[in-house]
């Protein structure tokens, strides 16, 4: 697995020197930077993320926190908190777990950061992988909201980074709840 962090800009796809940090923004959007690891389009790594979404292998999460707590290691984020895509009570129930909780989980406890539990999800989608571009944005359009303010730095943990449509609506929704800089980061992309 050709595993190692790269930063862009979620709009605009520039990558960014990962010496210049993760609170650069390029272009006028919601997340400041978007940090990943992996390509999507590389086979093992789809199949790693299917057997670890869909067939019950949650462990690989941990692992994948692992892997990213090491790389997210030397930089200071000591002011952010942590959060995740959340799911709805029925998508928890069909799936057992919600893989970017245990994700933020991971790395809170390595990064020694906090978790912010406040976002929820109030509308039952679609599978966003099943969508075209357009169709993710409608999709997931009002899909969450805050159940209190949120922190003003936010790390926003997703598992994969494809249109960018959930972390947008999310970052959105943050900021409506209090937040000033959003990083997004990503197992996959």
């Amino acid at each position: 697995m050709d595993f190692h962090l790269k930063i862009i800009c979620p709009k605009c796809q520039r990558r960014k020197p990962v010496s210049e940090g993760f609170k650069l923004l390029c272009c006028n959007y919601c997340l400041r930077s978007l940090v990943y690891f992996v390509d999507y389009e590389k086979e093992v790594i789809k199949e790693l993320i299917k057997l670890g979404k869909f067939s019950g292998y949650y462990k690989i999460w941990e692992f994948i926190g692992d892997l990213i707590s090491n790389e997210l290691n030397k930089f200071n984020l000591e002011n952010f908190y942590i959060t995740y895509v959340p799911m709805t009570k029925k998508e928890l129930i069909n799936r057992g777990f919600n893989q970017t909780k245990i994700l933020a989980k991971v790395l809170a406890k390595r990064l020694n950061l906090k978790i912010f539990d406040g976002l929820v999800k109030i509308k039952e989608t679609k599978q966003q992988a099943l969508l075209d571009f357009k169709e993710r944005f409608n999709n997931i359009k009002d899909a969450f909201n805050c159940k209190k303010s949120a922190p003003k730095n936010i790390i926003l943990i997703d598992d994969v980074f494809t249109t960018g449509a959930t972390l947008e609506e999310i970052s959105k929704t943050l900021k409506k709840c209090g937040a000033k800089i959003i990083i997004g980061i990503t197992f996959a992309k």
